[in-house]
């Protein structure tokens, strides 16, 4: 059996919606971007006649996983605090997803 909601909890709802839509964006930006360096390194390689090692295959596609895997671990990490600490998990995983993201293009270099 469902509970309905009341409309001040629907109203107490939409900030954290709006955070997670707000944040959502960087994180699909860091995606898009993971993507597009992807298609770019593989697109160069065929150019050239070579083949990605299965080592940078690996990291480009944890670079492509880990945006996504970081947004929902903030979202479920900070969906029962309160707005302000949401917001800091986000932020965090974004510091977090940007130097993995470096640290694993650094990697692509030696694989």
């Amino acid at each position: 059996m469902t509970q309905a909601v009341s409309p001040r909890d629907r109203y107490r709802q939409w900030p954290s919606l709006a955070l997670g839509i707000l944040f959502g964006l960087f994180y699909a930006y860091d995606l898009w971007e993971a993507v597009g360096n992807v298609l770019t390194l593989a697109g160069v390689a065929s150019q050239l006649g070579i083949t990605l090692s299965a080592a940078a295959w690996v990291v480009l596609i944890v670079s492509i996983l880990m945006p996504i895997g970081i947004f929902i671990t903030a979202l479920l990490l900070g969906r029962s605090h309160r707005y302000s600490v949401q917001a800091v998990f986000y932020v965090c995983g974004l510091a977090v997803s940007a130097a993995t993201y470096l640290s694993l293009v650094s990697a692509i270099s030696f694989a």
